[in-house]
């Protein structure tokens, strides 16, 4: 696994430098990228188009001893005018990279999940494009939905006149026709919750409030309307908003209930601690056609757990659908699914169904041109696992346990691959995710009936698997994610913009940083450093602190030095450090300067008096900052006194 990770990183090498022989220059190494490239061309070309755009960021006019951000950042505006469409806001990438990964292979994958999620991708950029010869008018986003979600496709002639004025719903009798108990839970049961919330775990039923009711001012809600009531009276969209908003406010509790009356002329009040959800005829009705949209058996229903959340708050929600007229549910229901289903970004496809999409991922294929799934493992367990956080920091110790430590853990090491095989295996199995999948019935060109489908599988799915907190540190599934995201990272971004991104965010999360006695120490220091120092021309970067800047110049400072030891524990320990030392000297860089530029970099042009401060204050007070920099006595990036020093490890 080294050898071929050597071998990688060793075509960057070959590749990027060989135009110092003289045969062809970094601009015609560029144009060979246009063409099939193999995996040492894709590296290097990723590679060298980062490092220069670090390069051209920076302004070596200025010194980077008398304000370190100034210097690093001088030329972001000017950098962003040349190439808007090459940068990015500075290495603000994790998310950019797996969204262009994803457009870039989506169409190459090859699972049944895969080929889903691309059917639905692809469907989801066309919904706006028509050939210049087309003479079939594009059809708005509405006319879409009543086309192709089978439900309103039904009531399409009767739906095309929604929203519904009382006049309109009594003369033409739809009180028989539509039903928003029906239709919300239809909507529900097909991953687009508008009343209730009901989600699953394995064998396990919640049934909770909506606690994300969407309530926008009558404004906005008129706003909303604006393209189903063109053309009809301006009033019209004034009375249908108003009936809407007091709906809503009214189901989220802001609006006084008005009690219903029982037949002895006594109000019925739900009891404040009640555990078990009263069913009235409407909940009744809206269970039934619900857990009849997911086909469930009787047997699965009976033998579920069941737990309602806060039943008095799904009792008072109710309680105003009771006393409301069905027209006016009805249209706040279709109002909620046509404005959740407009899906601007279709990107969100990827992040929506992100187990069909790492399943697809975990298999392989569209990475296997780049790397290979054993050396990304290898990668990831040396950078991101917490037990190769404990393993560095026992590594620096220099007694003689310390020394012995990393020949005790050699075979703890190997499980973290293994877990995130175990694991990918319960959770992305390809086998049990085609059978849950297979035969949805997917219609071409049909986005919003597809995904509805999508989200209905998704759901049941979810009936028939344990639950899996993706957020939980803790969890393989954590390290399963960041494993993926960190693969597609590493391909598009050079290693030392890894630990200026995610490493640096990984230590800032970490529990052992957090140190109250550094802390208020360092605060004493930075404010006494501030009084020594601060000058309106010559050293602005001294100016006075608050408390909360202090503690984050704290939290940056030691977080960065971790991530920093990290950096060249990788070069060290992989032995990349001729080769890193080899490819940076090409742009005049070295291992100790560069990862003080791609950190600052991730800052340019964000809050520039609050980031300037926390970078330059907390790079001053390093001692690997001034080793790196070698600046002068007097220079403002090189105080006469450190703070930070030794009193936090």
């Amino acid at each position: 696994m080294c050898r071929n990770l050597q071998f990688v990183l060793l075509a960057i090498v070959i590749h990027i430098v060989g135009s110092q022989n003289g045969q062809e220059s970094v601009e015609e190494v560029e144009s060979n990228t246009d063409s099939e490239v193999d995996s040492g061309q894709f590296f290097s070309h990723l590679y060298k188009s980062n490092l220069q755009q670090l390069v051209k960021i920076k302004n070596n006019s200025l010194d980077p001893c008398d304000d370190f951000y100034a210097h690093a950042c001088a030329n972001f505006d000017q950098a962003l005018e040349e190439d808007p469409d090459e940068t990015l806001p500075p290495y603000l990438y994790n998310k950019q990279d797996r969204m262009t990964f994803f457009s870039a292979q989506v169409g190459n994958f090859e699972t049944l999940p895969g080929r889903l999620i691309s059917q639905l991708y692809a469907e989801c950029r066309q919904r706006d494009e028509r050939h210049v010869f087309s003479v079939t008018p594009l059809k708005s986003h509405w006319e879409r939905l009543l086309d192709e979600v089978p439900f309103l496709a039904r009531n399409a002639e009767v739906l095309s006149s929604w929203p519904f004025l009382r006049h309109q719903w009594e003369r033409r009798h739809l009180n028989g026709q539509l039903n928003w108990i029906v239709l919300s839970a239809q909507l529900a049961a097909h991953g687009l919750p508008t009343l209730l919330n009901i989600y699953f775990a394995l064998d396990t039923i919640y049934v909770s409030p909506m606690e994300d009711l969407p309530c926008p001012s009558t404004e906005d809600f008129k706003s909303s309307l604006s393209d189903v009531l063109e053309g009809r009276h301006h009033q019209i969209s004034h009375i249908i908003a108003h009936e809407m908003r007091v709906l809503c406010r009214g189901m989220r509790g802001e609006l006084p209930l008005t009690r219903s009356l029982t037949r002895n002329g006594r109000t019925t009040t739900p009891s404040p601690r009640q555990e078990q959800l009263q069913l009235d005829e409407n909940t009744i009705e809206y269970f039934q056609h619900f857990f009849a949209a997911l086909n469930f058996s009787k047997e699965q229903l009976e033998l579920a757990r069941k737990f309602p959340l806060d039943v008095e708050k799904i009792t008072q929600a109710w309680d105003v659908l009771r006393q409301t007229e069905p027209r006016i549910v009805y249209n706040y229901v279709m109002w909620q699914a046509k404005e959740h289903l407009r899906y601007p970004d279709c990107y969100k496809v990827s992040e929506e169904f992100e187990r069909l999409l790492h399943s697809e991922y975990w298999q392989w294929h569209v990475l296997n041109p780049h790397l290979s799934r054993e050396v990304a493992l290898a990668s990831y367990q040396l950078h991101t696992t917490r037990f190769q956080k404990l393993r560095r920091s026992s590594l620096s110790r220099r007694d003689w346990f310390g020394h012995l430590w990393p020949a005790s853990v050699e075979k703890k090491e190997l499980q973290v691959a293994r877990i995130l095989h175990a694991h990918a295996q319960n959770y992305l199995n390809i086998t049990e995710l085609n059978e849950n999948y297979s035969g949805l019935g997917f219609v071409n060109n049909s986005f919003h009936g597809n995904l509805l489908l999508l989200r209905r599988a998704q759901l049941r799915h979810s009936f028939e698997s344990p639950y899996v907190d993706e957020e939980d540190v803790n969890q393989p599934a954590y390290f399963l994610r960041h494993f993926l995201h960190f693969v597609l990272l590493s391909l598009h971004r050079p290693t030392y913009h890894y630990y200026a991104t995610q490493g640096l965010e990984l230590w800032r999360q970490s529990g052992l940083l957090l140190d109250t006695d550094g802390r208020y120490t360092a605060m004493d220091c930075l404010e006494t450093q501030s009084f020594q120092n601060y000058d309106a021309e010559s050293a602005p970067i001294y100016r006075k602190l608050s408390s909360e800047e202090i503690g984050e110049i704290f939290h940056f400072h030691r977080s960065f030095q971790a991530s920093l030891r990290d950096y060249h524990f990788w070069l060290q320990g992989e032995r990349f450090a001729f080769a890193e030392t080899f490819v940076l000297k090409f742009f005049e860089l070295d291992p100790q300067k560069v990862l003080f530029y791609a950190v600052a970099q991730q800052h340019c042009n964000r809050q520039t008096e609050i980031f300037a401060a926390q970078l330059n204050r907390g790079y001053m007070n390093m001692p690997e900052f001034q080793d790196a920099f070698k600046c002068t006595t007097g220079k403002p990036m090189n105080p006469s006194s450190r703070c930070m020093i030794n009193n936090c490890e």
